[in-house]
């Protein structure tokens, strides 16, 4: 019997896995798995890695144990989607400390260590904030940037316009641990914005383990992916009827089917014996 269920459990996710890849597009296969891979980091506590603030000083990670914290990443020289970030977090900050009763630090880190400078991460946070002390703007050196962009699951990857990376906002609990990452794209604004107040007071004050909240964020990403598009411009997942059709018709192919091929002699027992007393019933009525 166990050998069996195994076969069938096998041969359900190669049939899904078949139906994955010719019913979902490249990009949005490549998009859901680098959400998927960015939230790998949810649980795990990021290298007390030494970065530069917009003034040129010196600082570390350990720094904000204790602490509410965001970190975003951008390149100054992103037209776009890098500074619909910073300014989800420009327009919310008054919001999440009414939210939250005290004042909340956000790091914004260049990933583009060749050309971000202390100087030009402090005239680019001059455009969002004029008071550094609760939000810094930092830049690193190569082997820093790549290993902190590395830990944090953030992917980008450089083209001849500039660069191309995931849109995301990640979330620190007070252990200095990944908590939860949100992902936002054009007109996204007002859910994201929902999305982070909630993250924090649940970084602030969740009793789940670490281990819970990677393998439950997990299985959401993998049921999306296998039942919804990703809109790369929303950053939101919509439910596709015909991929979750699709899935419950090869469930029941792969599953239901054979179980009653399997005890069939039994199954049509009960079904002559069920038709029997039913007759026998309705005769006597």
């Amino acid at each position: 019997m166990k050998k069996a269920l195994s076969f069938l459990i096998t041969v359900f996710f190669l049939l899904a896995n078949n139906y994955s890849a010719n019913a979902i597009s490249d990009d949005k296969i490549k998009q859901t798995e680098l959400i998927i891979t960015a939230n790998e980091s949810i649980g795990k506590k990021p290298g007390n890695h030494i970065l530069l603030d917009q003034d040129g000083n010196r600082f570390s990670l350990s720094e904000y144990i204790g602490k509410p914290l965001i970190i975003n990443f951008v390149y100054t020289n992103c037209s776009h989607v890098c500074h619909i970030s910073t300014a989800i977090l420009a327009g919310i900050r008054d919001d999440m400390i009414r939210e939250l009763g005290q004042k909340i630090h956000i790091i914004t880190v260049s990933f583009d260590y060749e050309m971000d400078t202390p100087q030009r991460m402090k005239e680019y946070g001059e455009n969002f904030t004029k008071d550094f002390r609760y939000w810094r703007f930092a830049t690193g050196d190569k082997k820093t940037i790549e290993k902190l962009t590395e830990e944090f699951g953030f992917s980008y990857q450089k083209t001849n316009e500039g660069f191309d990376h995931i849109n995301m906002i990640s979330i620190m609990d007070l252990n200095g641990k990944i908590y939860k990452n949100v992902f936002y794209g054009t007109g996204d604004n007002d859910r994201a914005d929902k999305e982070l107040i909630e993250s924090l007071k649940g970084a602030m004050s969740s009793s789940a383990s670490a281990d819970d909240i990677l393998n439950f964020t997990l299985l959401i990403d993998k049921l999306k992916l296998i039942c919804s598009d990703y809109d790369p411009v929303s950053g939101t997942y919509k439910l596709n009827y015909y991929y979750l059709i699709g899935y419950i018709l090869l469930t029941i192919l792969c599953f239901i089917v054979p179980i009653i091929f399997m005890w069939w002699k039994e199954i049509s027992s009960l079904v002559i014996r069920f038709t029997s007393l039913a007759f026998r019933i309705f005769r006597i009525s």
